[in-house]
């Protein structure tokens, strides 16, 4: 009687690592786009946590809180004395991850918005965009946006490219 083979052969190997390496080959764009959105979705996720965290300290402190994003820099400030106010909280977002501009939100001890400037009206929604520094957001790159209407409602956008309703 004859033996059975077992096992693989040199040949079948590579054949299998030939068409592995090809395979990843074609993937390895749309992997970049999916880090890419990964890093942009918890950088919103890290702005919203952020701001939910200013709306609360306002609230229990019973202080006006400032929410300052500046680039990747995300600052909770007790303006209650004026500016510039004491520093509470600070966060930095991953390097290429930044704010499309910088901007301030200010909350009453309320929770609600308020006016940066005393006899300023209050704005009826502020919006956080965020970016990724070197690239343009798209349908394959979706940059989410942050917005604080002034009741108070925090919501996170999935993607600036259209209408955050």
């Amino acid at each position: 009687m004859r033996k059975l083979k077992r096992g693989l052969t040199l040949v079948e190997l590579i054949i299998a690592l030939v068409i592995s390496a090809i395979l990843a080959l074609a993937a390895a764009p749309y992997l970049g786009d999916y880090v890419a959105n990964s890093r942009l979705r918890e950088a919103g996720n890290t702005l919203l946590a952020q701001t939910l965290l200013a709306q609360s300290e306002a609230r229990s402190r019973n202080v006006p809180v400032r929410l300052s994003v500046a680039g990747n820099n995300i600052r909770l400030l007790d303006i209650s004395a004026g500016a510039p106010g004491v520093l509470l909280r600070e966060q930095t977002l991953a390097a290429p991850l930044a704010a499309a501009a910088d901007t301030n939100i200010d909350f009453g001890s309320d929770g609600r918005l308020r006016p940066l400037n005393p006899g300023d009206p209050v704005p009826a929604e502020v919006a956080v965009n965020l970016v990724l520094t070197g690239s343009n957001c798209s349908a394959d790159r979706r940059c989410p946006g942050l917005r604080v209407e002034a009741g108070g409602a925090i919501r996170l956008c999935g993607d600036t490219t259209q209408t955050c309703s």
